[in-house]
Formats: C-alpha cells, sequence, structure tokens
C-alpha cells in the first residue's frame, strides 16, 4: 500500500471515528433531556435501557436518537474497515468484517426502534455479540504490533469493552427479568430503582465508544499534513 492510500484511509477512517463518538453522544443528549417514560418519569441509566431512548411513542426525541443510532452505526463500519486495511496482522480479516457487522447491526437498531421488538433484539444482539469481539481482537493486533497509531497503551484500554460486553451477556442469559424485559416493547412494570441489566448495558456502550474515541484520535494525530502540489506553492 503506497503512503498516500495509507493516509488518505487514516484521515477517512480516523474522520469517521471521531464523528462516530459525536453523533452518539449528542443523539443520546438531545434524547435524554427530553425524554419523559410512561410513569412521567425522567430518564436514568440506573435503570433505563438505552433503547428507550428511541422508544416512539415514549422518547421525546426518539427520531432523533435513531437517527443517530443509525449514523454512528456506519461511521463505525467504516473506521473499522478501515482499520483493518491499516492493520499488519492476519486478525484484520476477522476484526474488520466483525466489526462492520457490528456497526450494521448498531444502524439496524435505530432503524427498528423498541417499537419493533423482533427486528429490534436481533439488531441490538447482533451489536452487542459482535462489537466487543472485533474491539478485542483489533487490541489484541495493538499489543503484537504498537506503532505510533496504535501504542499499546490502546490495547489496555480494549480490555474494558470486552469485560463489560462478558458481563451483560452473562446477565441477559441468567437473569429472566433483565432478558424479558429486554425484549420488550411495551411499559415495563416492576423496574428496579437500580438495574444491572441497564447500567452494564450503558457500561458497554461507553466503554466502546470510549475506545473509538481514543483508537480514532491517536491514529489521527500521526497523520502529517499533505504536503501540497508543487505547482500549488
Amino acid at each position: 500500500m503506497t503512503p498516500e492510500r495509507r493516509h488518505a484511509i487514516g484521515r477517512i477512517a480516523t474522520t469517521a471515528a471521531i464523528l462516530s463518538v459525536w453523533t452518539i453522544v449528542l443523539g443520546v443528549a438531545v434524547a435524554w433531556l427530553n425524554y419523559r417514560g410512561t410513569a412521567a418519569e425522567p430518564y436514568s441509566p440506573l435503570n433505563h435501557w438505552i433503547s428507550e431512548l428511541g422508544q416512539v411513542g415514549v422518547s421525546g426525541r426518539a427520531s432523533v436518537f435513531n437517527l443517530a443510532l443509525v449514523a454512528a452505526g456506519m461511521e463505525f463500519v467504516v473506521f473499522m474497515v478501515g482499520l483493518a486495511q491499516v492493520s499488519p496482522s492476519r486478525l484484520r480479516w476477522v476484526f474488520g468484517p466483525v466489526g462492520a457487522l457490528a456497526g450494521i447491526g448498531g444502524a439496524f437498531v435505530g432503524i427498528y426502534p423498541m417499537n419493533h421488538p423482533d427486528e429490534h433484539l436481533l439488531a441490538a444482539t447482533t451489536y452487542f455479540t459482535l462489537a466487543w469481539i472485533a474491539v478485542g481482537l483489533a487490541s489484541i493486533t495493538f499489543l503484537r504490533f504498537p506503532d505510533a497509531r496504535f501504542p499499546r497503551w490502546l490495547a489496555v484500554g480494549g480490555v474494558l469493552p470486552v469485560a463489560a460486553s462478558i458481563a451483560f451477556l452473562v446477565v441477559l442469559r441468567l437473569d429472566a427479568f433483565t432478558s424479558t424485559r429486554m425484549a420488550s416493547s411495551g411499559p415495563i412494570e416492576g423496574r428496579p430503582d437500580v438495574w444491572l441489566g441497564p447500567i452494564l448495558e450503558w457500561a458497554v456502550l461507553v466503554a466502546i465508544v470510549g475506545w473509538t474515541l481514543l483508537a480514532g484520535m491517536t491514529w489521527r494525530a500521526t497523520l502529517k499534513p499533505k504536503p501540497l502540489a508543487e505547482g500549488a506553492r
């Protein structure tokens, strides 16, 4: 791969990574501030699922949140594909496609909000099952092939999404109350004040978004400005 092509991929991929983070942060903020639940309660990450911000008919800015998920999901696809293209590891053939599928799953969470329980559950399961695998494998690559773009400490940051995701998936499997309510499209009866399922779901999202931002910014910082052509000077 030529240096020019590597530079172009870096520009596109890092822009997508940083944009994906800002997109999801703004989408969450707008929906969170305008949320009133079925019991007129404000939104709380301690006992509300992420997807409740996009529940049409309940969340006041559901459309903003859902559009943000679609955009951020596709931006994550661009980032993971670009990251795989510049990776020296054979693991790129795994974490690139897996990360892309995770991003597509995240986008479909916005296309099919929780008002469509079957489609929504499939999309959410795709994201939460695959995203941590892609992040973990990419982090192993950073550990094995460190360079200025991807130092070893980024691999340490990749431990958090993996650990949070495994804990979340275990809770979903072992806690019947959590798993059934996650798939529900109606009002959640008996919602506890502090609910481990939503807390872990938020931990997964924050960890993946944080890793994406760090990886994107670290890579971006190594990209030198493209020199001007001789005739443009």
